[in-house]
């Protein structure tokens, strides 16, 4: 491993017809919401795991023992490891809090932004590495697809708006009002929209994923 103390969080929701991509079933249908999301996660541990950056595990909902996951668990080498918590927030931050208590830093990213890449990641473990405390991509939409750290900051995570366009200038004011310093890097799209869908498409079509968000 390129980072023997650093562990990437991967958060994921089984794909569970009607469960996932909810967003965009009325555009797309249910069964192409379904097989996108476990496109992205096949797509995302492919990526982690052939760069061998450092350890991955998989942060699993509502639990391991989808069968998707379990057949994850057997052709990556990865760590399942169940979500715990009653929203997106606590759930990060316990997954967060337990992963700092075996490595140095931590770096959360979800399934949904596909032209998140390698490059982008490490970029993201090298600031952390060198000076930031917190180090965040943000997404186009108002939200973010990575945040990195090297302490569990509660706050962060608590009575933020998930999945407004607020959760980014939310999180941003905490960490300013706080004192920690961070790292905003590039902006990065995700996977929310039918248009985001059809970039998605068009990304796919051409025969590779992003190095970068840019």
């Amino acid at each position: 491993m390129l980072y023997d103390d650093s562990v990437i969080l991967l958060y994921a929701k089984a794909p569970v017809e009607g469960r996932v991509n909810t967003r965009l079933i009325t555009d797309i249908g249910v069964q192409a919401a379904t097989k996108l999301q476990y496109d992205l996660i096949h797509d995302r541990l492919s990526m982690l795991t052939d760069t061998s950056l450092c350890d991955v595990r998989l942060m699993c909902a509502p639990d391991q023992q989808d069968e998707v996951f379990l057949q994850c668990g057997k052709q990556y080498p990865i760590t399942l490891v169940d979500q715990e918590g009653d929203d997106l927030g606590e759930r990060m931050f316990n997954g967060v809090a337990a992963a700092l208590q075996q490595y140095k830093y931590c770096i959360v990213i979800g399934t949904d932004a596909p032209a998140l890449g390698v490059l982008d990641i490490r970029q993201a473990i090298d600031v952390l590495h060198s000076k930031a405390k917190v180090v965040i991509v943000p997404a186009e939409d108002g939200g973010y697809v990575l945040i990195a750290m090297r302490q569990a900051y509660k706050f962060i995570f608590e009575d933020i708006s998930w999945g407004s366009a607020d959760v980014m200038s939310q999180t941003r004011n905490r960490l300013n009002d706080n004192n920690v310093a961070f790292k905003e890097l590039a902006a990065c799209w995700d996977v929310d929209k039918l248009e985001d869908y059809q970039r998605y498409l068009a990304l796919i079509k051409n025969n590779s994923y992003s190095a970068t968000c840019e």
